[in-house]
């Protein structure tokens, strides 16, 4: 069984992770292949700290996060200061010691970063994994039937709720399941109440990504192809947290990350050509982002 390390806890995604492995003491665990036996968080969450720790049995309060090296087999970065702004800092030392590790969405605040931590994880040999847990949507795999049958994809529209990095990570993540990777530009329309923007692909479809927040919460993908069309409604999130937890503990166990570097930093280059779009009302090829 794995020996995982929880670093952070002011997000429901640490009590979320925190079921799926640990269970509690009225709930049975949905994954017996590891189980979380440390965790840390801000000094200025104490409460929360001994909640989950309590709640999920979890054996070991560190002080510092690097306290847990030696004693886990893996990490999972959840700490949502600054909506990721800590991300590259708390994973540091877990890459520099080898160990697999998860960071949450958005992986990064900043292209840069999410670049360097990818550099340093090649460096050490150590499995590194990010993303919206939406990538593992059970939805998706429902819909590839249909999906498939819509022929070669013209456009595609993701929505979701929030604002464009933090949350809109959701809706393009969900995006590049569908289209995979090959955008070249990012146009954002930034409206009091939501964004709109417009992602070119090189070779394949046009799209669309709406981040609603005057609309109700919801997480819905339309694909439109040659031959008709497809539609994923994602709701089941037990099923999208814990999908994402087994494609991590998998990664622990074989030293592979299901998803490859450009999958990932597609994701963030997108969301920051949105920003920069957004800034001067024009349209932002990728290929600026990636170059610094």
């Amino acid at each position: 069984m794995i020996r995982i390390g929880l670093v952070g806890v002011n997000t429901s995604h640490a009590d979320a992770f925190s079921r799926i492995f640990n269970g509690s003491a009225d709930e049975a665990s949905r994954l017996d292949s590891g189980r979380i036996v440390a965790i840390w968080g801000n000094a200025d969450d104490p409460g929360r700290i001994t909640t989950l720790a309590e709640t999920h049995r979890i054996a070991t309060t560190v002080s510092d996060p690097v306290d847990m090296i030696g004693t886990v087999d893996a990490v999972l970065v959840v700490d949502d200061t600054g909506g990721g702004a800590r991300h590259t800092e708390l994973a540091r030392p877990f890459l520099e010691a080898g160990l697999p590790v998860f960071i949450d969405k958005p992986m990064t605040t900043a292209y840069a970063d999410a670049v360097a931590l990818f550099d340093l994880a090649g460096a050490h040999d150590a499995p590194l994994l990010s993303c919206s847990a939406l990538r593992f949507a059970v939805e998706i795999e429902a819909a590839k039937h249909e999906l498939a049958a819509a022929g070669t994809l013209s456009s595609i529209v993701s929505v979701g709720p929030g604002d464009w990095f933090y949350y809109g990570v959701h809706a393009v993540e969900l995006l590049g399941v569908i289209a995979g990777t090959g955008a070249s530009w990012v146009h954002r329309h930034a409206l009091p109440d939501k964004d709109i923007t417009v992602i070119g692909y090189e070779h394949g479809p046009a799209a669309v990504v709406e981040t609603l927040r005057d609309a109700a919460y919801v997480f819905h993908l339309t694909a439109f192809g040659a031959d008709g069309f497809a539609s994923v409604h994602v709701e089941d999130a037990i099923g999208f947290y814990t999908n994402t937890m087994q494609a991590f503990a998998t990664m622990a166990t074989t030293g592979v990350s299901p998803l490859r570097r450009e999958q990932t930093l597609e994701v963030i280059a997108i969301l920051e050509a949105g920003n920069r779009s957004a800034e001067r009302g024009a349209r932002v090829d990728l290929a600026e982002v990636r170059e610094g």
